[in-house]
């Protein structure tokens, strides 16, 4: 990720940062800590987590070490759970976890070797982050996770299955376990691994994935019934040439005699309950296997 844009810090007696403020040219990001309206209008929702981090951080100063969440924005890792504006930091100087209105300091163990340094922060190392937010968020994002790091070969199964052994609690393993039986490194965003979640939720067949057609990979597919699935994610198309592409796209995928039909879904299917269920049996897909 960028490094986020330069942060303004605002006092009481520092009456032109407080206009700009009202005016607009400023953005108040949390309680003393400013940004330039452009740079904030700018930035994509992941971008815009990084500036409200490092204005947290900013703001209170950094005593302990960023975990959970916090380290995982700054690891890269996905995150598709409701937004988090908290920091989470652990100490393992605390006997009990305090969740505050901008900082949650979580009470564990903590050795050296799971600190280190990316960006310019100490935070929980990779596997000591993966661990802390696959036992700590919903089983959609801890498949996800699971998903990019052996995607990206950041780790791999045996590695986290011992990590999740080694942990002293029991708390939020035995869904790390499932997710980390569910992984699958062929997932190709996170908006696959969520609709792969839902899918198995839904009941449907467990599609291939990223199935090659001549020159074209797609997202699932179905052999039995023939159909193609595909994860919009926003964004995907950026621009008329895009659409057309991915048009043409489809329509060759739909000259294939084993292609009977290409099924679409986006953010909204997938996280309102019943929609892509309701999609693919428009569609033809039976449930069961």
């Amino acid at each position: 990720m960028d490094a986020p844009p330069r942060l303004i810090l605002l006092t009481s007696d520092d009456r032109h940062s407080q206009h700009a403020v009202r005016r607009g040219e400023l953005v108040r990001v949390t309680h003393g800590v400013a940004v330039d309206q452009s740079a904030w209008h700018a930035a994509s929702v992941q971008q815009r987590a990084r500036i409200e981090l490092e204005a947290v951080v900013t703001s209170i100063g950094e005593w302990r070490v960023l975990s959970h969440r916090s380290a995982a924005l700054l690891w890269g890792l996905p995150d598709v759970d409701r937004l988090d504006r908290r920091v989470h930091v652990t100490d393992p100087l605390l006997s009990t976890t305090h969740s505050g209105r901008r900082v949650v300091r979580h009470a564990a163990p903590l050795l050296a070797d799971e600190i280190v340094v990316v960006d310019g922060r100490r935070v929980t190392s990779l596997i000591r982050t993966v661990v802390d937010t696959v036992r700590s968020t919903s089983f959609e994002n801890a498949v996800a996770v699971l998903d990019h790091v052996l995607r990206e070969r950041l780790s791999d199964v045996d590695e986290i299955g011992r990590a999740f052994a080694a942990w002293p609690s029991p708390r939020g393993m035995t869904k790390g376990r499932r997710a980390l039986r569910f992984a699958d490194p062929l997932a190709d965003s996170p908006g696959d691994s969520v609709s792969r979640v839902r899918l198995d939720e839904d009941g449907f067949p467990p599609p291939v994935l990223q199935q090659s057609f001549g020159p074209f990979r797609v997202d699932f597919w179905w052999a039995r019934a023939g159909i193609i699935g595909e994860f919009d994610g926003l964004g995907k198309y950026e621009d008329v040439d895009a659409v057309r592409r991915e048009k043409s796209r489809e329509q060759s995928l739909l000259l294939r005699p084993e292609v009977r039909r290409v099924v679409r879904w986006g953010w909204t299917e997938v996280r309102t309950p019943g929609r892509l269920q309701a999609v693919l049996r428009a569609a033809g897909l039976p449930t069961g296997a």
